[in-house]
């Protein structure tokens, strides 16, 4: 497929790059602007957008530079020029290098200026040119392919064309390395062009570049702490870069965290970890550790009995990944936990708890509560909805608080008196529930009916009057049938 059409191509992410800068989105245009110039050093048009998109001045003028230097007769440089002077009115003057136009000087002068000029870059930036060379005459012969193009470079390289540990052969190393985004090997040449020429800028702006890729792509692979290596030789090289910096902060932070997460400091792990999760939300791992390092804090501080930071802890960990239950569940014990003791609210008289029965009928729909044999109280009631059924056997009275609430399913319950567990949630009995946020009353008019998400549910008059009568440990049955239990069964 031609690269103008092949979706990942460089040419396709030049005109996503022109694309996202004319909209006004310029971090995703440079990111773009920068693998282009990556793996197409000589793509001037790449480099001019590079130089008119940037905020980072040295990065700018570096960019003019390179696009000079492929054509310095391109009508875009003269608009590229004044922008860039517009922009940064402080910076050296662009043309300060540039060869005097021969018409405006001696017979002389002009040549003597023009080789001047041409030795200092065959000296300096003789390797960097070599490349460029190449890659305009892989251009000319119209290999618009870049797996083409690195194929015909590889193919000099494998077989001996070109003269192992010479110029063009450090140059076409370094051609397929970027082409294939390969940054060990581009490291590696780039290293040794910085050693032969250690006064080269572009050189040096290049292995930055190299060691800073190389990093990103540890990092992204879950080596955090080699990468940070790579980070802080490319700042070494070129301390202006603003991505490198960023980079290196958010590495530092992360092994920070880490270690502070194997020595089981949660806070401090959690710190750093919520430092890159503000910045960068995909950064390698930082979401599951995050989780972990919350939950695990929620867990020591439940067992200390810090119920209020606990619960904050819980809850930032449920935020990261709601589908966990075992955090939910901790929140539920928390909760219930964290209510108050509902007090004794009169003598229980002659009976006892064991004299006292609550007995529900999932066929009948109804609720009959006794005090020994004699009947108190009938209600109405709503069991779960198929799926959801209420659960058959006996239980009791677990606790009591007097408006629960379900994280679940955003609901205030008033009236609550748990009776069983159901995996991580507790149900119970409780009056008519409310949407927490917009106070609608679910599932009012529907008692008599299966319903429920597996509570027993009474209108609000009848679950006050059940609430005041019954204690904590009182006895619940739960029955297909009323039809199917007596006082005499032992079961």
């Amino acid at each position: 497929m031609a690269e103008s059409t092949r979706p990942n191509s460089p040419q396709t992410k030049l005109n996503q790059a022109i694309n996202l800068a004319k909209e006004g989105h310029k971090p995703e245009a440079l990111e773009l602007l920068r693998q282009v110039v990556a793996s197409q050093p000589v793509n001037q048009a790449a480099w001019l957008w590079l130089s008119a998109v940037t905020d980072d001045q040295t990065e700018a003028m570096s960019a003019y530079k390179r696009a000079k230097a492929i054509n310095p007769t391109h009508a875009s440089l003269v608009r590229a020029e004044e922008w860039l002077t517009h922009r940064f009115p402080e910076a050296i003057e662009l043309t300060e290098t540039d060869p005097v136009d021969p018409a405006a000087t001696g017979p002389e002068t002009a040549p003597l200026r023009q080789n001047t000029l041409r030795v200092f870059n065959l000296v300096t930036f003789g390797l960097v040119v070599l490349a460029i060379i190449i890659g305009l005459i892989v251009l000319l012969l119209g290999l618009v392919w870049e797996v083409n193009a690195t194929a015909f470079a590889s193919n000099l390289l494998s077989t001996g064309s070109v003269q192992l540990d010479s110029p063009q052969h450090q140059a076409l190393a370094l051609e397929v390395a970027l082409a294939e985004q390969n940054w060990p090997e581009a490291v590696t040449v780039l290293e040794g062009l910085h050693r032969s020429y250690p006064a080269s800028g572009s050189v040096t702006q290049h292995l930055a570049y190299a060691q800073t890729q190389l990093g990103i792509n540890l990092r992204s692979r879950g080596f955090v702490e080699e990468a940070l290596t790579h980070f802080e030789t490319a700042l070494e090289l070129a301390p202006e870069q603003v991505r490198t910096r960023q980079e290196q902060r958010l590495a530092l932070a992360y092994v920070s965290g880490v270690r502070a997460y194997q020595a089981g400091d949660w806070p401090t792990a959690i710190d750093a970890f919520e430092s890159i999760w503000a910045e960068s939300k995909s950064y390698t791992n930082v979401k599951d550790l995050l989780f972990s390092a919350h939950y695990n804090h929620g867990l020591a501080l439940k067992a200390s009995g810090a119920f209020d930071q606990a619960k904050t802890s819980l809850e930032a960990a449920t935020i990261l990944h709601p589908e966990m239950s075992e955090p939910r569940r901790l929140l539920a014990e928390i909760e219930f936990d964290m209510a108050p003791e509902t007090p004794l609210k009169r003598p229980l008289g002659k009976s006892s708890l064991q004299d006292r029965l609550i007995l529900v009928s999932v066929a009948e729909q109804r609720m009959r509560v006794y005090d020994g044999r004699d009947l108190v109280f009938d209600f109405i009631v709503s069991t779960g909805e198929p799926g959801r059924d209420t659960a058959i056997g006996e239980f009791e009275i677990l606790n009591k608080i007097d408006n629960a609430y379900a994280a679940t399913w955003n609901l205030d319950m008033p009236y609550w008196m748990g009776i069983y567990w159901a995996g991580p949630l507790q149900n119970g009995i409780h009056s008519l529930p409310i949407v927490k946020d917009t106070g609608y009353k679910l599932w009012d008019g529907y008692l008599g009916q299966r319903v429920s998400y597996g509570c027993v549910i009474l209108s609000d008059e009848d679950a006050a009057t059940l609430y005041d009568w019954t204690e904590v440990g009182t006895r619940v049955k739960i029955v297909p049938s009323f039809d199917y239990w007596s006082f005499d069964d032992k079961d």
